[in-house]
């Protein structure tokens, strides 16, 4: 009778124990999510600004401009230096995408069977 109760009362405990932790494991993940939506947005953001900045540079009425020059320099280094310390964070709001594995039975096969049936259109002559 009282191994019963103890065991009870270590499943509510454990039971009670793993709510928590889901719910801040959830919390945690959510909040990771976030922050991986908002420094992938930032990046092409930053990647953004760069390139317009670069077109406008390489307009007539600005180009050699020393000042363009500086700031294209500085949009440059912000963009490398985010990338170099948010790129992985930002990489895990990415779908993962999965290699597929060619069969090897039969795929030169297939691969011939449907270079013949869409061979391309017919010609005048025939």
């Amino acid at each position: 009778m009282e191994i019963s109760v103890w065991l009870t009362l270590a499943l509510g405990v454990s039971l009670s124990l793993n709510g928590v932790f889901y719910w801040l494991v959830r919390g945690q993940s959510e909040e990771l999510s976030n922050i991986a939506d908002n420094a992938n947005d930032l990046l092409a953001m930053i990647t953004g600004f760069r390139n317009h900045l670069k077109a406008v540079y390489s307009l007539d009425a600005f180009y050699g401009d020393e000042t363009l020059q500086s700031l294209m320099d500085h949009a440059t280094t912000l963009s490398m230096i985010l990338e170099d310390q948010y790129g992985d964070v930002a990489s895990l709001s990415e779908p993962i995408e999965y290699e597929e594995e060619e069969e090897e039975d039969g795929s030169e096969e297939n691969q011939k069977e449907k270079h013949v049936l869409y061979a391309g259109t017919r010609r005048r002559d025939s």
